[in-house]
């Protein structure tokens, strides 16, 4: 007859051998999958209208713009800069964009890159980032990359002047090497329910080169809300942009370009 102790060393063995986890998955505990499922789905219901409609609301509204675009070296140094005060004026059929302020110094040199960068920086129409923040699939929420990825809910902040919740994704080491995505970062708006603000960081390998960016989007409640583009009867319009990249190449060495866009004193336009 077998001893107790080899019964339950073989029970033991059983069990870890069968994969038995109280439904967890390799890499992943029981209490972190249950709190990551109750972000998914929680995530899943928030709004996503008042961003994704945000540059589209735009048209109905003048507003004044404030854009500066930076070009860094590799040790952070200041190469260059942009800087212009739009105000924009007129309806959709009649838009008229007047600099009101401008100035600039140094000389933005991008090389290979230039006729990927160079266009945010001659450009002066406002550029919707939300392409690059929302994906309709993002990888990070399909079922075969959660466990990749560590889900967290980061705590409140205030946006614009409403209260927020912070959800956090971000990519765990080890675990996620080869994926694009690295953190990001959702802003819901606690009455509403709706994501007011989003920040993604992301990394790209090319053969000759590697690219780091990121991407910053906080939109807000429009006076004058037009019922026509609204989400629960408020309009939402870009408050701030920010997007930066540096990109590593082993023979130019990395330069970092930044560009931020502030869209204030919002007018809806009367018809």
């Amino acid at each position: 007859m077998r001893s107790l102790n080899t019964v339950l060393l073989l029970a033991f063995t059983l069990l870890s051998g069968s994969g038995c986890n109280n439904g967890s998955i390799e890499g992943v505990g029981p209490v972190e999958q249950a709190d990551r499922d109750s972000i998914l789905v929680y995530l899943d219901q928030v709004g996503q209208e008042a961003m994704r409609g945000a540059f589209a609301s735009l048209q109905d509204y003048e507003y004044r713009r404030y854009l500066r675009t930076e070009q860094f070296d590799g040790d952070d140094f200041l190469l260059a800069f942009t800087e212009h005060l739009i105000e924009v004026e007129g309806d959709s059929a009649s838009r008229n964009m007047r600099v009101t302020r401008a100035d600039s110094g140094g000389a933005f040199d991008f090389g290979f890159f230039n006729q990927f960068v160079s266009e945010n920086v001659e450009n002066p129409d406002p550029v919707d980032l939300v392409p690059f923040l929302i994906e309709e699939a993002p990888a990070y929420l399909s079922s075969r990359n959660l466990d990749k990825y560590a889900f967290r809910m980061a705590g409140d902040t205030l946006m614009w002047d409403r209260s927020a919740l912070i959800v956090e994704v971000r990519a765990k080491p080890d675990f996620a090497d080869g994926e694009n995505i690295r953190r990001v970062r959702y802003y819901v708006d606690v009455s509403s329910n709706q994501l007011v603000a989003m920040y993604l960081e992301r990394i790209d390998l090319g053969l000759l080169f590697r690219e780091e960016s990121t991407f910053y989007m906080h939109v807000r409640p429009a006076p004058n809300s037009s019922v026509t583009s609204s989400v629960d009867g408020t309009t939402y319009v870009p408050y701030n942009t920010r997007f930066q990249t540096q990109i590593s190449t082993p023979f130019k060495g990395s330069y970092r370009i930044r560009t931020v866009s502030t869209y204030t004193d919002h007018r809806l336009v009367q018809p």
